[in-house]
């Protein structure tokens, strides 16, 4: 008979977030904790990494901060080292670490660009390639990419964000078909406008956030707890035959 209360249990669970020193993946590591798995929170920020690391260690679990940088093979490589030296496997990968700079297509330069696409899919593939691999040793995995509704709508001035978060889900599908015989899951979830720092823009210009608003059915901002809830949900043993897919979390927003 099927333990349907146990469905979303993630006790003994090993997870590693990237982007965990606040906002989304912050959110998410400690949720995943709440739900009983052990955390590695990846962060470039030491101080606000070792914050959520704490954070998840007063819920109970183990948890060990390590500052990333993204943008390198090597310390993707030593992250999931850290992880699986602590825990003894890699059960859970979030990939929640991005960035956005702003420019019409005009106005792109090769810089902002390429530190855009770098950061928010280079960087995916290196984190994805140092715990993949681990996790194909051991026949289990689930891999969860925070990508974005930019990466369905063309919003105006995102051209590089639009583009490296397009592309997050198109190496989310390949990465699914590849590892499926190996009993790896990989989905991907795309927000809308989530109330953290990185729309502190949006929030102080109010047209700009009543325009997005109306264009929102429930005509809210998503807090991070929105998108934790489904990070949960593609983590666990409920999400055991969905891969591949693009889970929108957005109030509506990409419905009409």
């Amino acid at each position: 008979m099927t333990d349907y209360v146990h469905l979303f249990n993630l006790t003994g669970r090993a997870a590693v977030v990237t982007g965990a020193s606040g906002g989304i993946g912050k959110a998410i590591a400690l949720a995943l904790a709440a739900h009983g798995a052990n955390v590695l929170a990846a962060g470039r920020n030491p101080e606000k990494t070792k914050q959520a690391a704490a954070e998840v260690a007063a819920s109970g679990r183990r948890a060990v901060p390590f500052i990333l940088e993204i943008t390198s093979r090597k310390s993707a490589e030593e992250m999931a080292a850290a992880a699986t030296a602590e825990f003894g496997r890699i059960d859970i990968l979030v990939n929640s670490a991005g960035m956005n700079i702003r420019n019409e297509i005009l106005s792109i330069g090769d810089a902002d660009w390429d530190a855009v696409l770098t950061t928010n899919l280079k960087g995916v593939l290196y984190c994805c390639q140092a715990v993949g691999k681990r996790m194909i040793e051991r026949s289990y995995g689930k891999i969860i990419n925070i990508s974005s509704i930019s990466s369905f709508l063309g919003h105006p001035a995102r051209g590089a964000y639009a583009a490296s978060k397009g592309g997050l889900i198109q190496l989310t599908r390949v990465m699914a078909t590849e590892w499926a015989p190996h009993h790896i899951m990989v989905n991907a979830i795309s927000p809308a406008a989530v109330d953290t720092p990185f729309i502190d823009g949006l929030k102080k210009d109010r047209y700009r956030l009543d325009r997005e608003l109306e264009r929102i059915p429930m005509a809210r901002i998503a807090t991070p707890e929105d998108v934790a809830g489904a990070a949960v949900f593609l983590a666990s043993g409920a999400s055991d035959f969905i891969t591949g897919q693009n889970l929108f979390i957005d109030g509506g927003r990409t419905v009409d």
